[in-house]
């Protein structure tokens, strides 16, 4: 197990430096190709409610999947990590406008606060 754990750190430490090393268009070239891949694929095509993350810097941005959710009537779910915690749940983030009011934690991550009761919970519905 624990050369497993030390395979999966080196890769994270690999990816990493080469993710960093990708100029902000090339990020987003390839971001495109993601979106436009996931919007041709029939489960997307044929789904109603979607969960996926907020990108931070150096990830695949998702914006343009969120604004693509919302125009197409899509319901679409973002986890909410809790401190201290390895529990998460997927809440439901209603528009764009949703998405930037949202508060950032100490990790830099947008996401609902964790005294929001008001949203949805995908397993809960």
């Amino acid at each position: 197990m624990a050369a497993v754990r030390a395979a999966k750190q080196a890769l994270r430490k690999e990816i990493k430096k080469r993710v960093s090393a990708l100029s902000d268009e090339e990020k987003l070239r390839q971001s495109r190709i993601v979106s436009q891949k996931l919007f041709r694929h029939p489960r997307y095509r044929s789904s109603h409610r979607i969960a996926v993350f907020l990108s931070m810097h150096d990830e695949v941005r998702t914006e343009a999947i969120l604004q693509h959710m919302f125009s197409n009537g899509k319901v679409c779910f973002i986890p909410r990590y809790q401190s201290n915690s390895s529990h998460m749940d997927m809440l439901r983030l209603n528009s764009m406008e949703d998405m930037n009011s949202l508060p950032v934690t100490s990790w830099n991550i947008l996401q609902p606060a964790e005294n929001d009761t008001q949203r949805e919970e995908a397993l809960t519905t």
